[in-house]
């Protein structure tokens, strides 16, 4: 719950500068660029999150690391600021509403559907097509299966499921029996 507090102001900070300056979607790719380089370099997320290191030795390697990856100078006095700040250790929080933000903005949807059985190109268009309609976005959809939904979609965008699965009404109705009986 803080951590989504504090990554939510992160990210609208970022978003209004980058914003502001015209630089939203590169800087939004760095941003998450270096996010992923901390994950495949934990050694490196440790020294920047962790408040033992004085600040200023963090603000040190955080310039030097910078200075190899080629960071345009926005994006590097964000990143100094969460190590200032003592925030680095919510980057990865931050850059997933940062994501969202650049999303909305850009009128796109990130829509995760789960299908029973695997889906072919017109169903997949339909769907797409559909979920466009409804939320009037540009939808991306990322499609996987599950075969224990049995039948069915269960679909995640926005912060909200819609389960349509078998599975699911069946655990409803035994419910519902149960309840009865």
């Amino acid at each position: 719950m803080i951590r989504d507090i504090i990554a939510k102001r992160y990210a609208k900070a970022f978003f209004a500068f980058a914003s502001e300056h015209g630089v939203l979607d590169q800087g939004a790719r760095e941003v998450r660029e270096f996010a992923d380089l901390l994950v495949k370099h934990k050694d490196l997320h440790d020294v920047l999150s962790n408040p033992v290191y004085e600040t200023s030795e963090r603000k040190a390697v955080l310039t030097t690391v910078l200075s190899k990856v080629g960071i345009s100078d926005g994006v590097r006095a964000f990143l100094l600021v969460l190590t200032e700040k003592n925030k680095m250790k919510y980057l990865g929080t931050i850059v997933t509403h940062l994501d969202l933000m650049v999303d909305e903005a850009e009128g796109r949807l990130h829509v995760d559907v789960v299908s029973a059985a695997s889906l072919d190109e017109t169903t997949v268009a339909r769907l797409r097509q559909k979920l466009a309609e409804l939320t009037r976005k540009d939808v991306q959809l990322s499609i996987k299966v599950d075969e224990s939904l049995i039948g069915g979609l269960v679909t995640r965008f926005a912060g909200m499921v819609y389960d349509g699965s078998i599975r699911t009404q069946l655990n409803n109705l035994g419910e519902n029996l149960i309840k009865e009986w």
